[in-house]
């Protein structure tokens, strides 16, 4: 009896060492780390350091929607920001205006109107909160600067540039993406500018593939966001790779993903000519390597993929600051924003109106 309980608790040791080696064998990260020419090179496999759903969402708050009303009520949501008291600023291009609610969701203020005036905003497209300013950029060539508490200070015309999405670092310069030619190649570059909008120069440029052949409806554009201490990323999407600038606008890092490319359905087709009637039909077979992009406050990066949950959700990859790609999590909006352990989604409601939705993140990771 006693030989036989021996070997039971003999086996019993065996299978929890097995399954302690088989966790920490799912959670070894399995790239490669190296140095070109001044830069890190971070090169991730395809499948992520932990395979099991180790990051999970908490709704906290939702903002907007149908039952919203008044004042507090905006049409749309382009831009999302928060300042160092978690207040929520919600850019709405139909309003032509800022909605500020406190970090309860109890509406505050709005600020901003449509016009061409000082103060005043035409097609605004983005706003970004550094310290205790507020800028928004408008497709109509301008730069505006605003208080925290809707007072407009200034503004800029951009004349030649056309920015769609900007930003601020924390010291003022502003970052966006100009449309423009390399050449006889069309491309997407990303400017600095200080706080004058003077040229300070570029960063970086991605080259449109194909451009003989016209843009295409599937193509995705590059993006970008700043980092912790005014890092600035900037993504390669057909190629799933991303590329880090420290504040001078040195190239300090790559990151790259292998990956395997998601067909464009027949389903999707059908939807962007229903979009585009006057689209011929894409060059494409398949989608890019990614998509959209966030970099947290912290440094990690949310990035959309074209591959979906069961429930029909876009499915994000997780890397964290040190560009290791971590693991994956269905969501069921876009994310905007991720800060102070925040994420914020824009979402829509079962009537279509779209809301701003605040998730905390619950983490398992070892």
């Amino acid at each position: 009896m006693k030989l036989r309980n021996c070997l039971l608790l003999t086996m019993l040791i065996s299978f929890i060492l097995v399954a302690v080696a088989c966790r920490q064998e799912k959670a070894t990260w399995r790239g490669t780390i190296s140095e070109q020419n001044g830069v890190t090179i971070i090169k991730n496999p395809a499948k992520p350091m932990y395979t099991e759903q180790v990051l999970t969402l908490e709704k906290e708050l939702t903002v907007g929607g149908a039952s919203s009303g008044g004042d507090a009520a905006f049409s749309s949501l382009e831009g999302v920001d928060i300042d160092e008291d978690e207040n929520i600023f919600i850019l709405s291009a139909k309003d032509a205006a800022v909605f500020v609610y406190d970090r309860s969701g109890m509406f505050m203020r709005k600020f901003g109107r449509r016009g061409q005036g000082p103060g005043e905003l035409l097609t605004p497209a983005a706003i970004s909160i550094r310290a205790d300013r507020v800028m928004i950029s408008d497709l109509a060539r301008k730069i505006s600067f605003f208080n925290l508490d809707g007072s407009f200070t200034h503004s800029f015309s951009i004349g030649q540039y056309s920015l769609p999405g900007t930003s601020l670092d924390s010291s003022g310069n502003i970052y966006g993406l100009e449309a423009g030619m390399t050449g006889d190649i069309p491309a997407v570059k990303l400017l600095k500018f200080d706080q004058e909008m003077k040229l300070k120069g570029e960063l970086a440029r991605y080259l449109i593939p194909e451009p003989q052949k016209g843009l295409d409806p599937f193509m995705v554009l590059p993006s970008f966001q700043i980092g912790p201490e005014d890092t600035v990323i900037f993504s390669h999407p057909e190629d799933y790779m991303f590329e880090y600038y420290d504040a001078d606008g040195k190239l300090i890092r790559r990151v790259k993903k292998a990956f395997k490319p998601v067909r464009i359905t027949d389903e999707e087709k059908n939807e962007m000519k229903q979009k585009l009637p006057s689209h011929q039909g894409s060059r494409f077979t398949y989608h890019p390597g990614c998509e959209r992009f966030i970099c947290s406050d912290e440094g990690w990066l949310l990035v959309q993929t074209f591959e979906k949950s069961a429930e029909g959700y876009y499915i994000f990859d997780v890397f964290d600051e040190q560009g290791r790609f971590l693991t994956r999590i269905p969501l069921p909006g876009e994310p905007k924003i991720w800060k102070k352990g925040k994420l914020y989604c824009r979402e829509e409601d079962e009537t279509g109106f779209q809301l701003l939705t605040r998730y905390s993140l619950k983490s398992k990771l070892e």
